[in-house]
């Protein structure tokens, strides 16, 4: 099975941001999920991105889905946008044979 991945980029507005961060990295992680990659910089070159610009891993891209839909991130997640903008999360499946 293809692993499921997040794409996100998002701009941070206020230094409470690191609670969310605090929060999400246990929480991904006991949904079987882990940060891939993350960038503090990132230059989005086409359309509109943040700075931040993240990839999560999950096994599958339904638990990728499962996951953004579960209400422990939907209630996390007012955490971000309280204190970020221009926020982007594609969820995307790995396997590049189709």
């Amino acid at each position: 099975m293809a692993k499921g991945f997040w794409l996100v980029t998002t701009t941070v507005t206020n230094p409470a941001f690191a609670e969310y961060v605090e929060a999400f990295q246990p929480w991904v992680e006991s949904v079987g999920g882990s940060v891939f990659a993350k960038d503090m910089e990132g230059q989005t070159v086409e359309g509109k991105g943040g700075k931040l610009a993240v990839i999560i891993e999950f096994p599958s891209k339904q638990t990728a889905i499962d996951a953004y839909n579960s209400s422990e991130y939907q209630e996390l997640s007012k955490l971000r946008w309280a204190n970020s903008t221009d926020t982007n999360i594609t969820i995307m499946d790995g396997d590049v044979t189709h």
